[in-house]
């Protein structure tokens, strides 16, 4: 039994790296002698489990040369490949459902040539940068949220970060005499958790949190707007409470009015409402630059301790983004983009009433980012759902109890050229039930 153990244990030493590839075909294994001397024991006892390696096929003697590994590691993997392909959900073709970037939006050429001229500046790279972010960068955002989102702010109140979670991370500290907070959208799960991280408990009631966390912009995950008069109702409600607003404005450019609804940071005065930006959706994701606006109170808390952050965007990054701002290329980006999401939503608009008719109504939305529907089919939104994945589409469900199945679509990471394409596979879909 003692000699079987020991050769069972060289048997699966050797098998288990045949079958994981990191012995592939043709390697030669360690001469019996070698082996046998390698790990104390006695030649018989490695000839033995080289025999039974034989014997399964996973190695092969050659005369006067010793073993060698065969190809059956090759096919086991090979199946093991084919049963995890089998295995996995149906390709996605056409993902209406994510919140990506149409690569025909940016003009990379453009901002490559910012990038390289930051990196002229021999003299400022040589140094850290101010945890708060870039001075001159800080003026231009302020700026630019004074005069897009109607911001009440200067370069002091601003904060630069890598993402809303990297801003989220510093805010928390501040304000952590308020233990809960009401999350609009309980969806949002990066937010939610670095909350729980810090110990604040997370809900969905108003009432009864110290913080509400909001994004008026995007109060629908398909782009509904939160109206003026319920924004001028939840800023005082705040203000009369003692609750402290935290306003995500994700993606507020992208709206069908020439100005965007003005911001809650805007109609509270800046006094009780810490606003947060990003970049990221009007440039590009990996260009992850995000600010944030301070009341007054919380920016002199932060400034007591801000030393003790490490600025997380790269200083080229905040440069360049200085000067692409400065020189109008910003809002030049803003105007593309819009005109861009506007003609593929007026495109898909088109495609869905010509294949579908009588049986699809669109419905109104706020952004040109997003096309809103209802098809007059007899099933139900989830079904609808489902059956349009299991043929390569993501598309979001907007309303989970109405008699026929009412669904959007996110236009921001599928090509124009590609609309008219899965627009006839849904028509499958419906075809087929």
């Amino acid at each position: 039994m003692k000699n079987r153990k020991l050769y069972m244990q060289i048997y699966d030493y050797y098998k288990d790296l045949i079958e994981s590839g990191k012995m592939p075909e043709g390697t030669r294994l360690p001469s019996i002698r070698r082996c046998a001397e390698e790990r104390n024991v006695s030649k018989t006892t490695v000839e033995t489990a080289y025999m039974c390696l034989c014997d399964d096929g996973y190695i092969l003697p050659k005369n006067q040369s010793g073993y060698y590994v065969s190809n059956r590691g090759n096919l086991t993997k090979k199946q093991e490949i084919k049963d995890e392909k089998l295995n996995q959900k149906t390709e996605i073709l056409y993902d209406f459902a994510s919140s990506g970037v149409d690569a025909e939006s940016f003009n990379m050429d453009i901002w490559r040539r910012y990038v390289k001229s930051a990196l002229r500046h021999n003299e400022r790279l040589l140094f850290y940068g101010d945890p708060q972010g870039e001075y001159d960068l800080r003026c231009e955002i302020a700026r630019y949220a004074r005069e897009t989102r109607n911001c009440v702010c200067t370069e002091e109140n601003i904060v630069i970060g890598a993402g809303v979670q990297t801003l989220l991370n510093i805010l928390c500290p501040l304000i952590k005499n308020k233990k809960t907070v009401c999350f609009d959208d309980l969806s949002y799960r990066q937010g939610t958790a670095i909350f729980k991280d810090y110990g604040f408990k997370v809900n969905g009631d108003r009432e009864t949190s110290n913080i509400i966390y909001t994004s008026p912009s995007y109060s629908t995950r398909w782009g509904d707007v939160m109206g003026v008069q319920e924004r001028f109702d939840l800023t005082e409600f705040a203000r009369q409470n003692g609750k402290l607003i935290i306003e995500d404005d994700y993606g507020s450019e992208f709206r069908y009015f020439n100005r965007p609804t003005p911001s809650l940071q805007g109609l509270d005065g800046g006094e009780n409402t810490v606003y947060l930006g990003t970049f990221s959706k009007l440039l590009l994701p990996s260009i992850r630059i995000s600010f944030m606006i301070l009341p007054q109170s919380l920016t002199n808390s932060y400034k007591k301790k801000k030393d003790l952050y490490n600025q997380t965007v790269s200083k080229v990054d905040q440069i360049a983004l200085c000067s692409y701002i400065r020189d109008g290329h910003l809002n030049s980006q803003i105007r593309k983009s819009r005109k861009l999401y506007s003609q593929k939503s007026k495109t898909l608009t088109d495609l869905l009433i010509e294949n579908f008719g009588n049986q699809v109504k669109v419905l109104r939305t706020n952004s040109p980012l997003y096309v809103r529907c209802r098809f007059e089919v007899n099933c139900t939104t989830e079904d609808f759902c489902r059956k349009a994945e299991a043929n390569g589409i993501l598309l979001i469900q907007t309303n989970s109890n109405t008699t026929f199945p009412e669904i959007a679509f996110d236009l921001a990471t599928v090509g124009q050229k590609n609309l008219e394409n899965s627009v006839k596979i849904l028509k499958n879909v419906v075809r087929n039930g």
